[in-house]
């Protein structure tokens, strides 16, 4: 069905979840032995960049409801008991966000503290070092901008793109997107520079953390984890190329932040499993290697290096707590056991 019409199915779903009592029987009854890894990027009210954001409003009600039902856990104690071989405490949840927007910084970081969170947030450290947004999301908002009619270029096979409403825009950054996001560094940096140069525009350069405010997040109890340099899918670079986006990150992490064996994120989860052994190697302490199968993360069923982990809604608290604890939940157990 068309997305607007899902989303009210989802909706409607939710509710009916909630407030029929499914969910507060799946909380009495349902097998929660172990935790629950959540994920988010940005937090806030727009779409800039084509990068949805969680409203602040909401991420309040979902931490809200996070912190009467669940036990927050750090991701490094989590991994801390998954490395002992001990039994994970249950209805655990962990908080993750990743890039290193500002607005985790401005937005959530009140929240998390209000929640007593210990969240944590993988840095894409290229960013923090320069304010660029990630690649995908500077491409996006130099689309959002632009007030050129179509765009002919090498990444349309020289065939004009129409660019004249928003919906013309979208399309147009999702086919440029394509053969974009299986480029180096050095070709990518080339086109989105041409990019600006062809249309007299640039992306905002202050949406990302600076390094100070994540020094203050972490001595406030947040966790910083690494999430490469420039936000490449590793899994279409050379080897040599992607061990130095993870490494060289690692370092910048070790440098400002001081955490000498940092979790790693791979950027839109691009992985193989050579990478998950490169992540070993390079003294990364956990990544996540996500699937629909495994949603609980506990001894023995999962490691430090194939942690699992969902999305947090973009959407109200019902939305999340039909997720966990309602039928949304019940379907995926039973159709993935």
């Amino acid at each position: 069905p068309p997305r607007p019409m899902k989303e009210s199915l989802r909706t409607l779903a939710s509710l009916a979840s909630v407030y029929s009592g499914l969910t507060a029987l799946g909380r009495r009854f349902g097998n929660r032995d172990g935790a629950i890894i959540l994920y988010g990027h940005r937090v806030s009210d727009d779409h800039e960049g084509y990068l949805a954001g969680l409203k602040p409003e909401w991420l309040d009600a979902q931490l809200a409801y996070l912190g009467k039902h669940y036990r927050f856990l750090a991701l490094s104690e989590l991994v801390g008991y998954l490395e002992r071989g001990e039994k994970v405490p249950e209805r655990s949840v962990v908080i993750t966000f990743d890039d290193g927007f500002r607005d985790n910084y401005t937005h959530a970081f009140p929240l998390f503290k209000k929640h007593q969170v210990p969240a944590t947030i993988f840095l894409t450290t290229g960013c923090l070092d320069s304010g660029q947004l990630p690649w995908s999301q500077r491409l996006g908002c130099l689309f959002q901008q632009t007030t050129v009619p179509s765009l002919t270029h090498s990444l349309t096979h020289n065939l004009p793109l129409p660019l004249q409403s928003p919906q013309e825009r979208k399309s147009a950054y999702n086919t440029v997107k394509d053969p974009i996001k299986k480029m180096g560094r050095t070709e990518r940096e080339t086109v989105l520079t041409e990019l600006e140069g062809l249309w007299e525009t640039q992306a905002p350069v202050d949406r990302m953390m600076t390094w100070d405010m994540a020094r203050e997040m972490t001595a406030a109890g947040m966790e910083m984890g690494a999430h490469t340099v420039t936000h490449p899918l590793l899994a279409n670079l050379p080897e040599d190329e992607a061990r130095e986006e993870m490494l060289n990150s690692k370092e910048r992490l070790r440098e400002e932040l001081g955490f000498e064996r940092p979790a790693f994120c791979f950027p839109a989860g691009s992985r193989t499993p050579q990478l998950i052994e490169l992540a070993k190697t390079l003294g990364f302490r956990s990544v996540f290697d996500s699937n629909r199968q495994t949603r609980i993360n506990k001894f023995p069923a999962v490691d430090s290096f194939h942690l699992s982990r969902l999305g947090l809604p973009e959407a109200s608290a019902i939305h999340l707590e039909a997720e966990l604890d309602g039928v949304f939940h019940c379907i995926r157990t039973l159709f993935n056991s």
